[in-house]
């Protein structure tokens, strides 16, 4: 079995930020998920929201007085806010990580760096920004794809990416999705609990699992239980 941290170790620490990242290699983690941002000049970030306000304060501790979104505000202005107080006084500090950052820290360890498939959302022209960012850190990644095309496509741009499907189950699409990406592929599927009532794809049971691994190695979301 292979734990993967959530946004970093974010029970631990504040999620998304360097202290919830370097909480990950201390405790072993295999992979470090993490949740891809851009900023309004282009700097590649690392945060869950649209925007800022709900992980960030000012630097006195109080909110922000306004609603703040990453791709508004250059990056000289998001580094400006604390992304730890928010969480607790002992990460008073914490700035918003840049992927380059956790990128370096993946490398030197080992740890394989997991981003969610909000990369989806970027224009072409930012999509293959990040890319060539991926690519050229030499880190070891996994990219999160919820469509069949985004996953074929990444497969091909990024030849030693690891392709981690989350899309509705299927086991046609599992069987394409397998002829072109191999053993790099992971299908994740939901684990029926409280924190996971929300979804809208099947949950994970006995008959999907065992159809799903027979194309892909198989990984559960939000396990919080034992």
């Amino acid at each position: 079995m292979i734990f993967q941290a959530h946004k970093g170790v974010s029970t631990d620490a504040p999620e998304n930020t360097m202290a919830a990242f370097r909480a990950a290699v201390i405790q072993g983690y295999a992979y470090i998920e993490t949740d891809p941002g851009v900023t309004a000049d282009g700097i590649f970030v690392l945060l869950h929201d649209e925007t800022i306000n709900r992980t960030a304060r000012q630097n006195d501790g109080t909110p922000l007085p306004a609603v703040r979104r990453i791709a508004d505000m250059p990056y000289k202005e998001a580094v400006q806010y604390d992304f730890g107080i928010a969480f607790s006084e002992v990460f008073r500090g914490e700035r918003i990580p840049l992927l380059t950052d956790v990128l370096q820290l993946v490398k030197e360890t080992g740890i394989t760096l997991k981003i969610d498939n909000k990369f989806e959302k970027f224009s072409p022209a930012v999509r293959e920004r990040f890319c060539a960012t991926l690519q050229a850190s030499g880190a070891r990644v996994a990219l999160t794809c919820a469509d069949e095309h985004t996953a074929a496509a990444m497969a091909a741009r990024l030849p030693d990416a690891e392709i981690h499907y989350d899309g509705g189950f299927d086991e046609a699409t599992l069987q394409r999705l397998q002829a072109l990406v191999g053993d790099r592929l992971v299908f994740w599927m939901p684990y029926e609990c409280q924190k996971t009532s929300w979804v809208k794809v099947p949950f994970a049971n006995a008959d999907n699992t065992a159809v799903a691994k027979k194309y892909a190695r198989l990984g559960i979301w939000i396990l919080s239980e034992q």
